[in-house]
């Protein structure tokens, strides 16, 4: 875990010797920005790699979190679950997860979690199998042998659904639990595992290990939508500010599909992601802040799929852990 407090204070005083203007600052888009004894910290917990880190990264570096009278204080984690552990642990105020890892975690908590969907901010459907070529060709190859899984993240999903589209029964179902996508590397390349779910920088190294692509989500017929979550407390005591969040975070897609090779650069100094990667993973990614009907049937059919697949013992309804309110507020 890598945290960073991302602060203005030096960077406005700069501005201000400079300019001789006060201590106000522009925003990429030219207004002024908030001065910093107006700024509100929001400790967010991000994904490491992932789109919410890129996007905290460069509207921090653009100026745009600060217009909305925010200072993001970043903490880096394995992967988003393990940001919604971090709220529950009052560690961070904001933090992401992928649509199963949402419904896994609602469905085995509902009885005593205060967790809230806020908004879907991004949907994709990148990831690709990649299997070790001498032990897997086809997706029947993986009866027996060991298909790398996170607990409770979207990789459950997703590889109960290759396994299903395979028709391998339960009992020559082999699952091997990693805490990491940086730890299936490990398994991957000794051979404790066969097969991976993975994007981006896991699976250029994937293919630099001798791996190859068998498959992509689209021949499962998935998509993965990312969602901000935070407690029903927090929305209550900074529902302005969680307004405010969410619309930097609309503002800086639409500042990143704008200027995409400017971003790249920014993203690849910020979080070592190279810049042609960052482009080809932003060709495929639709972002957006919102919570449509659409979204809500998606979340609903992961969450009828987990409960008859016995993940959770009792059936919930989605809606009861989404609020909406801080959107309702904004202009998205």
């Amino acid at each position: 875990m890598k945290k960073r407090v991302i602060s203005f204070l030096v960077i406005l005083g700069l501005l201000a010797a400079a300019t001789g203007c006060g201590s106000q600052s522009q925003a990429a888009d030219g207004k002024d920005s908030k001065t910093s004894e107006e700024l509100q910290t929001i400790r967010l917990g991000v994904m490491t790699g992932n789109s919410d880190q890129w996007l905290a990264e460069v509207g921090t570096e653009k100026g745009i979190f600060e217009k909305y009278g925010i200072q993001l204080e970043i903490t880096e984690f394995a992967a988003g679950i393990n940001t919604v552990d971090a709220i529950v642990t009052e560690q961070v105020d904001i933090g992401n997860l992928a649509d199963y890892a949402a419904v896994n975690r609602l469905g085995n908590t509902q009885e005593n979690t205060d967790l809230r969907l806020i908004a879907n901010y991004a949907s994709s459907a990148v990831a690709q199998l990649y299997v070790n070529p001498k032990e897997v060709t086809k997706l029947e190859d993986l009866a027996g042998k060991g298909l790398v899984t996170q607990p409770g993240t979207v990789w459950d999903y997703w590889n109960a659904k290759t396994l299903e589209k395979a028709g391998i029964p339960e009992e020559e179902q082999v699952l091997v639990n990693v805490d990491s996508a940086q730890a299936s590397l490990g398994v991957m390349t000794t051979g404790e595992g066969v097969a991976v779910w993975a994007s981006g920088t896991n699976a250029k190294k994937l293919e630099e290990a001798g791996m190859e692509k068998l498959m992509d989500m689209e021949e499962l017929g998935l998509r993965t939508d990312s969602y901000f979550v935070t407690t029903e407390k927090y929305i209550k005591d900074n529902e302005a500010l969680v307004t405010n969040y969410l619309q930097a975070i609309k503002e800086t897609q639409e500042w990143v599909q704008e200027n995409q090779q400017e971003a790249a650069k920014i993203v690849e100094e910020k979080t070592a992601i190279p810049q042609e990667q960052f482009l080809e993973n932003l060709e495929v990614l639709q972002m957006g802040v919102s919570f449509e009907q659409d979204t809500i049937d998606h979340l609903t059919g992961i969450k009828d799929w987990a409960f008859e697949a016995g993940r959770f013992e009792k059936d919930f309804e989605i809606t009861d852990f989404i609020d909406t309110a801080p959107l309702e507020n904004g202009d998205f």
